[in-house]
């Protein structure tokens, strides 16, 4: 699961009454320019003219958050939960101000205390992401997956939830779960390469893991997916994997064809030399596979490349 933070939106956390004490405006404005160490500041006076006004720590607790001070932050998240712990906006406030500073397992409890009855749609789904993250980070990877699991059900239009549930299941070894996941986030958000590219490396296990027609599908698959990515992010790293999933799939002149790209991107690597003849070797082309291949041997550093390529060669010879 990827380990970035729910960010709660201002309205969202604010669901008590806002009255205008010393520095309350100031400070939300100062905290939606981004300007934390003034909203901080603001939120200050506020807490000073009002103490027992538990808006007020919260968001002053946000403003540290932003600024690093997270002990600082988790004893003011930690008052404004003290003088309300029932407000559902203070509950996810503080998971995320203990997730920040490193109390996984704090941020665990207190989710998994909550009564998601009084939560409204939006909160309950940033509910189970925090709770799914707390998990993970507190070593219950089994519950967290479970609880991402939940969460993608319930919010199947949501890209970023559909990603973490995929990735989770495809860090757990659950590839059909994890492969039917990441396919509809990459689908729900097309631009976004890290999506696409997750999504063809679970393609290429589930590939992998498969056999006959199965694992020809999920080749062809793969490679689909994978020109959407170069497409996002014509990457060295994105160019080689989609020059595997061509090869995979028997796509043999366009893996060398991408391999050759791969090549122009970073000529003193030799993996897209070597994988160029694979796919070289695998369509008969036997002079073109030892000359990418003899290139390759030339540029491996290491004792265990020079031997994979001294191995493809055995095949050619």
């Amino acid at each position: 699961m990827r380990n970035r933070l729910l960010t709660l939106t201002i309205a969202g956390s604010l669901g008590l009454f806002a009255p205008a004490f010393a520095g309350w405006e100031e400070g939300i404005a100062a905290f939606k320019a981004g300007n934390y160490a003034q909203a901080a500041k603001e939120f200050e006076a506020t807490v000073s003219d009002k103490p027992d006004w538990p808006t007020g720590h919260m968001m002053l607790g946000r403003a540290q958050l932003k600024l690093g001070k997270n002990q600082q932050a988790i004893a003011s998240l930690r008052r404004a939960y003290d003088l309300s712990p029932g407000e559902t906006s203070i509950q996810l406030a503080l998971a995320q101000g203990y997730l920040e500073a490193n109390m996984a397992g704090d941020a665990a409890k207190l989710l998994g205390q909550a009564n998601l009855a009084s939560y409204s749609k939006e909160q309950q789904t940033a509910h189970q992401k925090l709770y799914a993250m707390a998990l993970d980070k507190s070593g219950q990877g089994d519950r967290a997956a479970q609880e991402l699991a939940k969460a993608a059900a319930a919010n199947p239009n949501d890209a970023n939830l559909q990603f973490q549930y995929g990735a989770a299941a495809l860090n757990a070894g659950n590839t059909p779960a994890a492969v039917a996941a990441l396919e509809k986030a990459a689908r729900l958000d097309p631009r976004d390469a890290n999506k696409a590219k997750v999504y063809v490396q679970a393609l290429i296990r589930s590939a992998r893991e498969s056999g006959g027609a199965a694992k020809d599908q999920a080749y062809t698959k793969a490679a689909e997916a994978a020109r959407a990515m170069v497409a996002a992010n014509p990457s060295f790293d994105n160019l080689l994997l989609q020059g595997e999933t061509q090869l995979g799939a028997g796509q043999y002149d366009a893996a060398v064809a991408t391999f050759g790209q791969a090549s122009a991107k970073n000529a003193n690597d030799w993996l897209p030399l070597y994988y160029a003849g694979q796919a070289h070797t695998a369509k008969g082309s036997y002079a073109p596979a030892i000359d990418a291949l003899q290139k390759a041997a030339g540029k491996a550093t290491k004792g265990e490349e020079r031997t994979r390529v001294y191995k493809q060669l055995g095949f050619v010879y």
